[in-house]
């Protein structure tokens, strides 16, 4: 299991509270900035997503007795790959907010739908003329291999 997986309930409320005091347009580009690497987790990460001008940070958090260390620990321990999923949860999250609201469950729930869709790779091996490697058949699906003779 990812460490996303195991962390996004305490994840979550961070971002609802910065999509909530800071706009979209920010936590959407905090998500890319997840997304991309361009910011180094460790000591502020939560508080660097959104720019280091954003005094207005610390604040909110203490408002609503989030500690700004926990969720750049939690952060710090995502891998490579858990830290693109979380930015294509959140950005899924962010999009849908303005009908559903900004709840931290519907991040968690955006979370496990994008871990789900991204299982790992797939590996298919094919042995003899005329095989076919397919990962997935949809209905009425026809295979003409041409004829021998």
């Amino acid at each position: 299991m990812s460490e996303l997986l195991t962390d996004i309930t305490a994840i979550a409320p961070y971002f609802t509270v910065a999509a909530t005091t800071f706009g979209t347009h920010l936590a959407q580009e905090a998500a890319q900035r997840v997304a991309t690497g361009t910011v180094d987790a460790g000591e502020g990460f939560f508080r660097r997503l959104f720019g280091r001008s954003s005094g207005e940070v610390p604040g909110a958090l203490v408002r609503h007795n989030l500690p700004e260390e926990e969720v750049d620990l939690l952060l710090n321990g995502l891998s490579e790959a858990d830290r693109v999923r979380l930015a294509e949860a959140l950005s899924t999250w962010l999009r849908g907010g303005a009908t559903n609201g900004f709840a931290p469950e519907r991040l968690v729930e955006a979370v496990r739908a994008v871990h789900a869709e991204q299982s790992g790779p797939v590996t298919i091996t094919t042995y003899g003329d005329q095989s076919p490697a397919i990962e997935k058949v949809g209905d009425n699906a026809t295979f003409n291999f041409g004829g021998k003779g």
